[in-house]
């Protein structure tokens, strides 16, 4: 009896760890594909169609005098279109669009059942909870070595001057020493 509901537990637990995004998952390619048949048989109301334009920048085109069936998806502000069909007219791409109502609601219900399984409030007054909050506060001496060497370069400034007749000896035939030496590495420690 023990195990058995060792097990049952157990189930649940995974349940509730990934089986409501694979059901939800399931659910949104189930209704997308009955969208899809929908929509290649031609079964909507062309009064739900939502137009789109997006201005395009193609030179020598053409308008297309019929619409074409075109698959894809958009989002607008929470509400998820499925494209249906798309044509070229002048400087713009026409896309006619139908609102995809099974997964907005998935996606909406999705997002309230873990918003709630999380504890997350929506409302900032009803955020009231028993642990007192937690900061840290980092500031940027705490990563800065405070050790500081100061380095003393003298700068010697030579001028070198070129021939006035670039054929007379090659630029990169003439070497230049540098007039000092690199300053000895040492490790700096904090």
């Amino acid at each position: 009896m023990r195990q058995l509901t060792a097990i049952s537990l157990i189930l649940i637990f995974l349940f509730n760890l990934a089986g409501y995004r694979a059901l939800l998952q399931y659910w949104e390619v189930q209704g997308n594909t009955k969208l899809e048949i929908k929509l290649d048989q031609q079964q909507y109301d062309e009064s739900d169609l939502v137009e789109v334009k997006i201005p395009i920048n193609l030179p020598y085109h053409s308008n297309w005098t019929d619409f074409e069936r075109y698959d894809g998806e958009i989002d607008i502000d929470g509400v998820h279109y499925k494209y249906v069909k798309r044509k070229i007219f002048n400087d713009s791409l026409v896309l006619l669009c139908i609102p995809n109502e099974i997964k907005t609601k998935l996606s909406t219900a999705r997002d309230e059942f873990f918003s709630l399984v999380s504890d997350l409030q929506k409302d900032a007054g009803n955020s009231k909870s028993s642990h007192p909050p937690v900061s840290f506060q980092f500031s940027a001496s705490d990563y800065i070595c405070q050790q500081t060497e100061d380095w003393a370069i003298a700068a010697i400034s030579d001028v070198i001057s070129y021939p006035t007749n670039p054929g007379a000896s090659p630029l990169l035939s003439t070497s230049v020493s540098s007039p000092w030496q690199p300053p000895d590495l040492q490790a700096i420690s904090c």
